[in-house]
């Protein structure tokens, strides 16, 4: 099977359904019409010789072109290596490096890709001005690449240490895919208010919408007042965002519900429960959150629709499994911490650099996550942190988004980082950044709520204020 068949399916059912609409200038794509540009883009791609198997990057920004440009790309049989607009050349250089890319297509704004020769453009539709060039055509990937049926190789956040490029079949994206909505129940009459970059959160997500018929509505401009005047103007029925995204928009302060919303879901990073309850207070709807990682899915989502803990992500979606296991691989009981791992369909396929397929990473079918959290009697998972962002202070360790979470509970704190310092004698000490919401904060006030709500060694020595905390370019908060 191939993504792009979801696509054609529903183009087929919803023809002139809207697809995807700009939230700014108004203009929208059919599903029969992006269907057509689609297929416009693969022609293009085949007729410049790319074949399936090969690694073709894809730069472009979000946007309704975005969209034909991907799917046309995919359905050539070509692997899409997704680039961040924002990457800077050398970042660019090392992935096109990384995973041999052959080829890369690019928007008409597009910086010079590095070593792309005899760029030729696409001249009528929607993606008219998006260019092709090879980077090295005969690069040939690792021997095992090709049985697995590549759709994408996406790059992992590197929050903690080096990113890897993560190998997604067709197969195990539309299992992702089949698992989510199995939650989330979309249809074709949902509309979803998108803010999140498509190079980092295509595959699953969009995806599930085309294929429900759902029109995605791509908000470029993501200031808080100008998403929230957008989830009100096209009464979008979904907000899947960060949780940088919901903090923006509870701080806005109180404001009239945004009834027309079913699901407003937070994904990426963990949210505080400051964030989602200062949402909530603003605008009347409960903030879910789901479990994302590259390697796996959304394996768990809690849409906050039942009784389930309003810091819980959930319970494992339909097609998942998932264990709390100790530091020598043996499960433990609920209530008892230790290191999530996650089986299923949709694990990821391999990591490119250095090859190691699936059945090499996982131990019995489990993929050991490096995230840390629990169980409870219900079956729904809470996270605690990540094993390698655990802070040593004087032999006893913590995570940081504790004490982030105590942060973030003060007045005019609007988001915040804390990571581990090294020490002479301690080992390691805590220190914070903090990003003010508009008005300020009393920062001693600030010291000294952190003195009365943590034990000692868990109090910031430092608290620097920024003018927005560190995060890498997928919304996580960089903890290196």
């Amino acid at each position: 099977m191939n993504l792009a068949d979801f696509l054609h399916a529903t183009a087929a059912r919803h023809a002139p359904r809207p697809a995807v609409t700009d939230v700014r200038s108004g203009r929208t794509l059919t599903y029969g019409g992006l269907a057509r540009e689609a297929d416009r883009v693969a022609a293009f791609l085949t007729a410049r010789g790319v074949r399936p198997g090969q690694r073709i990057a894809l730069l472009a920004p979000n946007g309704l072109a975005h969209l034909p440009a991907a799917f046309g790309l995919l359905a050539t049989g070509a692997c899409l290596v997704p680039l961040a607009p924002n990457l800077t050349e050398a970042e660019t250089a090392r992935v096109l490096s990384d995973v041999d890319v052959n080829g890369c297509l690019s928007w008409p704004g597009a910086a010079a890709i590095p070593g792309a020769a005899g760029r030729v453009r696409l001249d009528a539709g929607e993606c008219a001005g998006f260019g092709f060039a090879w980077i090295d055509r005969e690069a040939a990937p690792p021997a095992g690449l090709p049985a697995l049926d590549p759709a994408f190789i996406r790059f992992t956040s590197g929050t903690t240490a080096s990113s890897k490029g993560v190998v997604l079949s067709h197969a195990a994206t539309a299992a992702r895919v089949e698992a989510a909505d199995a939650v989330l129940r979309l249809t074709t009459e949902d509309r979803i208010l998108w803010v999140l970059p498509l190079a980092y959160h295509f595959a699953v997500t969009v995806v599930a919408y085309v294929r429900a018929g759902a029109h995605v509505l791509m908000c470029p401009d993501t200031l808080p007042r100008s998403v929230a005047a957008a989830i009100r103007r096209f009464e979008a029925t979904i907000f899947y965002a960060s949780p940088l995204h919901f903090e923006r928009l509870a701080s806005l302060g109180p404001a009239a519900p945004l009834a027309s919303l079913r699901v407003a879901l937070s994904t990426s990073a963990p949210i505080t429960a400051a964030v989602m309850e200062r949402f909530e207070s603003a605008y009347a709807v409960p903030v879910g959150q789901a479990y994302g990682l590259i390697e796996a899915g959304l394996p768990c989502i809690n849409l906050r629709d039942g009784d389930l803990p309003m810091t819980s992500v959930g319970r494992p979606v339909p097609g998942y499994e998932i264990a709390i296991l100790s530091a020598d691989g043996a499960p433990l009981p609920a209530g008892v911490s230790g290191e999530v791992a996650v089986r299923g369909a949709g694990l990821f396929s391999a990591y490119y650099a250095p090859w190691r397929t699936r059945e090499q990473v996982a131990r019995d079918g489990w993929f050991h996550t490096g995230d840390v959290g629990c169980v409870d009697a219900a079956g729904a998972l809470t996270l605690e942190g990540r094993t390698k962002a655990v802070i040593f202070v004087a032999g006893v360790k913590f995570f940081p988004e504790e004490v982030e979470e105590c942060l973030g509970r003060f007045p005019g704190v609007a988001e915040a980082r804390v990571w581990g310092d090294p020490h002479p004698r301690l080992g390691q000490v805590p220190r914070a950044e903090v990003a003010l919401a508009p008005g300020g904060c009393d920062l001693d006030g600030l010291r000294a709520h952190c003195a009365r709500t943590l034990s000692p060694y868990k109090v910031p020595v430092d608290i620097a204020v920024v003018p927005a905390v560190a995060r890498t370019p997928g919304g996580k908060i960089l903890r290196r």
